[in-house]
């Protein structure tokens, strides 16, 4: 039996700061440096791979997460928040479990 197809990908859509007219903060789990997560996140065109650096869960039941990303240079980072979107975020490696909240 195979798996069902992924969806066709689109461009994450980066997600706005939090700020209180959203209700409570969100919960954000983080990782070790040396054993972060990884994901395939479809940004401007292509896919491109991604360590997390944290997670974000909102009350509402929405789902955040950040990453550092190779966007203008291949040798410089940005840290950058998208939405949870299974279309545009794939995820690559699991690494170990996040510290508590």
């Amino acid at each position: 039996m195979h798996p069902p197809p992924e969806p066709e990908p689109h461009e994450a859509v980066e997600a706005q700061p939090w700020n209180p007219d959203q209700g409570p903060p969100p919960t954000v789990q983080t990782w070790p440096r040396t054993s972060r997560p990884a994901l395939r996140i479809f940004i401007r065109g292509q896919w491109r791979r991604c360590p997390v650096i944290a997670l974000h869960h909102y009350a509402d039941g929405r789902r955040a997460v950040q990453v550092d990303v190779h966007l203008d240079s291949d040798t410089s980072y940005q840290a950058r928040t998208y939405r949870w979107d299974p279309a545009a975020i794939r995820i690559v490696a699991r690494g170990e479990p996040p510290f508590e909240p």
